[in-house]
């Protein structure tokens, strides 16, 4: 973060000093687990389900922490403390100040899906301008988007962060904050539904983020999406559309798979590129084009779009190809959407042959009224796309195994749990085989990922 004067953290965080003299400190950074401390930082003391961040406010001293922020009385000679009202607030209030400090371009993302996957794409494309300021992990919510804005130093070009939801509201909290000037949807699902209600309210929600974006921002929308059509009215900000229409204003044609990844050409208003990724399926394109998009108003070149979508991998849990001994596993262990199990059983479809397609799949939740259908419909997706092997797991993946079997699919068993799933799965495997791996994060179905792979 920008470096600030002790008088003017107290100020920015609304606290009160609880010292009689002001320390002659500089703030240059914020941390909330003592052990992450670094000298000059303020530490945030945090008060959680498990553990007080109080406690350990002489240890973030002495690791050379400039100021304790704390919302209770803290008996420390160690370091000046500031009492706060609220945690959360504070920092708050400190990402809102540092984002003031900042005049280049920042990328609010958000989408049912695919949202993490397209900050990582633009954040390598927007590296051409130079070092950039993104979300790491899932820190996409009312702390840890502060947490990423306050990451910013002199060096950062640009902001990419992602934002997260669980009912409305949220998103445009999250705006207030970072105040982004480029907005990005990728897609109006089903997530959440059991929440918020409706798909409607879904899409409310999301499109919290483009009625944030100033007039002249842009709001790069995903134009294949009927709900984020619909919804266009609720920004004044110029709209650029990707997809795979014409319709759009940024398109891929001539699609072309491979197990090393997709390529296609893309269309833009500045002509024609070849691109390439190493992510699979037909959404990572659309991720991608959605990079593309925030690349191309911002100013690159065709070029060094193409370079930066070029250098992206696929992580952990997000449809990562991984050899484990005789067998292929497709690990997209985290998480699970309708959308989403339907992408990747296209792709198991289309990199694996008969008799190698093996799925496993676990529930989804929080799909509210509409579980049990989603959970049928995946099994039907499951039988029509050639699944020689469903291995299910869960209780709500009982209606999932049912219908796959009333579709034709041959071989099909349920599992209550994994620890039940993961000694027929080993046995029932053959080489050569491709396993998809895919349900909600709650399934923990990366210790099946970590059972094959160390098998």
């Amino acid at each position: 973060m920008t470096p600030m004067s002790f008088a003017n953290f107290v100020k920015v965080v609304g606290g009160i000093p609880v010292a009689q003299q002001p320390p002659d400190v500089r703030v240059t950074g914020v941390a909330i687990d003592h052990r992450q401390v670094q000298p000059g930082d303020a530490f945030v003391a945090f008060v959680g389900q498990r553990v007080d961040g109080h406690q350990f406010v002489d240890e973030a001293f002495r690791r050379g922490a400039s100021v304790a922020v704390v919302t209770k009385d803290v008996k420390t000679a160690l370091g000046p403390c500031v009492r706060v009202p609220n945690a959360l607030e504070a920092v708050q209030s400190l990402a809102r100040w540092e984002r003031n400090q900042f005049d280049g371009p920042v990328i609010g993302i958000t989408g049912s899906n695919g949202k993490t996957t397209t900050k990582e794409m633009v954040a390598a494309v927007l590296s051409a301008l130079g070092p950039c300021v993104y979300t790491s992990a899932n820190q996409n919510n009312e702390l840890g988007l502060p947490l990423t804005i306050l990451q910013r130093d002199t060096s950062h070009r640009a902001m990419v962060l992602e934002m997260g939801m669980r009912g409305l509201g949220q998103i445009a909290e999250l705006c207030a904050i970072a105040r982004p000037t480029v907005g990005v949807i990728t897609h109006i699902g089903y997530n959440h539904i059991e929440l918020l209600g409706s798909q409607e309210n879904i899409a409310l929600a999301k499109t919290e983020l483009i009625a944030s974006l100033p007039d002249d921002g842009i709001a790069v929308l995903n134009g294949d999406d009927p709900w984020l059509r619909r919804m266009s009215h609720r920004t004044n900000a110029r709209i650029v559309w990707y997809g795979m229409t014409e319709a759009c204003d940024i398109r891929a044609l001539s699609v072309d798979w491979s197990q090393e990844g997709m390529a296609f050409d893309v269309h833009t208003p500045h002509g024609p590129a070849r691109m390439r990724i190493r992510l699979l399926g037909q959404h990572n394109v659309m991720n991608a084009l959605a990079a593309v998009a925030v690349g191309h108003v911002l100013g690159l070149t065709l070029e060094a779009i193409a370079e930066g979508l070029s250098r992206v991998e696929a992580q952990r849990g997000r449809l990562r190809l991984m050899s484990a001994r005789d067998v292929t596993v497709i690990d997209d262990a985290y998480n699970a959407s309708p959308s989403s199990v339907a992408a990747s059983l296209e792709v198991l479809q289309r990199i694996a042959r008969p008799p190698h397609r093996v799925a496993v799949l676990g529930d989804m939740l929080e799909l509210g009224d509409m579980e049990a259908e989603a959970h049928r419909e995946a099994g039907r997706q499951a039988a029509s796309v050639g699944v020689d092997r469903l291995f299910c797991v869960g209780e709500r993946a009982v209606e999932l195994a049912q219908s796959a079997k009333e579709a034709g699919l041959g071989h099909v068993r349920h599992f209550r749990t994994v620890d039940e799933l993961i000694p027929e799965l080993e046995a029932h495997l053959s080489p050569g085989d491709v396993v998809l791996i895919k349900a909600s994060r709650a399934m923990q179905l990366d210790r099946v990922v970590d059972a094959l792979l160390n098998r």
